[in-house]
């Protein structure tokens, strides 16, 4: 891909050094993981990452760093972006700066089918079983609230069962123990595709969604460069290419590209 001309707000030092380190985990696909090599990271934000370098005239040196050091490296200076799938936050935002470019949230994954008709309404779940991840904020915060708003409404409450993997709340809906899932809608999209038929993405808006963006050290330079390059890159349909390519869905797509 030839440079555009979000390369012209790119900082010099940055250009003088042709490349920039970005820091990202490695279990968080379809985001970013190991390839079958067990060593190369792969994923949309790999992908998206060498597309804006490329825009910018610049090489992505990829980093592979646990999560949770991603943004006290940024903080410390030791690379130059972090994409590793997050949800932008107050608390986050208080150490690092954002630059947004997809959209995320909690989705409903049910059989093939979607025997029992269900969706992302909440009320849709009220005496249902409802699987999740012990930990999560689908487990921990947004489940209970639903099914405290079902009895209050009524109905029976959700039958929620947590697992300590989500590879096991997959296994006990494949297995019938489960009439859906409860999970972050990303990965949802690539996990039901990848199902052979299992499984698929009930209907429905993206629960309480939140934006996932780019982070940077506070007031970086760069910003201006990167909001440039995903730009162009939602309009010659770049962006819309690696999503469909990552199995993301279009509901991640922020209203500003679509």
């Amino acid at each position: 891909m030839a440079p555009g001309k979000a390369a012209e707000l790119v900082p010099a030092d940055i250009k003088a050094k042709g490349s920039i380190a970005v820091a990202s985990a490695s279990t968080n696909a379809p985001m970013e993981f190991l390839d079958a090599d067990g060593r190369t990271l792969i994923g949309f934000d790999i992908d998206f990452a060498d597309a804006i370098a490329a825009s910018l005239g610049l090489k992505a040196e990829h980093v592979t760093s646990t999560f949770d050091a991603i943004i006290p490296g940024l903080a410390a200076g030791k690379y130059d972006l972090g994409m590793s799938g997050f949800f932008i936050t107050p608390a986050r935002e208080r150490v690092v700066d954002f630059v947004p470019y997809l959209r995320d949230g909690s989705a409903l994954v049910v059989p093939s089918g979607n025997p029992l008709r269900l969706s992302m309404d909440p009320m849709s779940l009220c005496g249902h079983r409802v699987a999740g991840e012990k930990g999560s904020v689908q487990g921990i915060e947004f489940l209970p609230a639903i099914s405290k708003d079902c009895v209050a409404a009524g109905k029976a409450p959700v039958k929620t069962a947590l697992f300590p993997k989500l590879d096991e709340a997959h296994l006990a809906l494949a297995g019938g123990r489960a009439d859906a899932i409860m999970e972050d809608s990303i990965p949802s999209g690539y996990r039901a595709s990848r199902s052979n038929g299992k499984y698929e993405v009930a209907p429905g808006e993206i629960y309480k969604p939140v934006m996932t963006g780019m982070a940077l050290p506070k007031d970086s330079a760069l910003a201006p460069a990167l909001k440039a390059a995903i730009t162009t890159l939602a309009a010659d349909g770049t962006l819309e290419r690696l999503m469909q390519k990552w199995s993301i869905p279009r509901t991640a797509l922020l209203a500003s590209y679509n």
